[in-house]
């Protein structure tokens, strides 16, 4: 319990440090003044800062949300293969398993095809950018 305590008090006291140079830095950059001529104009990628487009705006977020959809899936598929890896070697290792490691071996082979293609997926929906 002692161990939590301490741990916890170690987290909070990081995060507060953390909080006060964000707040700090924001402050900052947002300071009027002189310096305020020293801040850059933040643009998106692809995007004329004064368009007022609505389709170039519609297809800036259709293409984000794409990307945001293709990280899902490798997210998903990634939590589904290492899920199912642990339980046939688990099925395996048992004494009692009717498995063995060729369906352990097959089972990460496809894994990783499954893998490498939902990151391909994302590396081409990054690529809309």
């Amino acid at each position: 319990m002692n161990k939590l305590k301490s741990c916890c008090k170690t987290l909070s006291q990081y995060y507060f440090s953390a909080m006060l140079w964000l707040w700090g830095t924001m402050q900052q950059a947002l300071a009027d003044g002189p310096d305020a001529t020293k801040i850059p104009d933040f643009k998106i990628p692809g995007v004329d800062s004064t368009t007022k487009d609505p389709i170039e705006i519609i297809t800036i977020v259709a293409k984000s949300l794409v990307t945001l959809a293709a990280v899902l899936l490798a997210a998903g598929a990634i939590f589904v293969v290492v899920k199912a890896l642990i339980s046939i070697y688990n099925e395996a290792t048992s004494e009692n398993g009717r498995k063995g490691w060729g369906a352990f071996i097959i089972a990460l082979i496809i894994g990783f095809v499954v893998i490498f293609f939902c990151l391909w997926l994302v590396k081409l929906a990054v690529g809309l950018f």
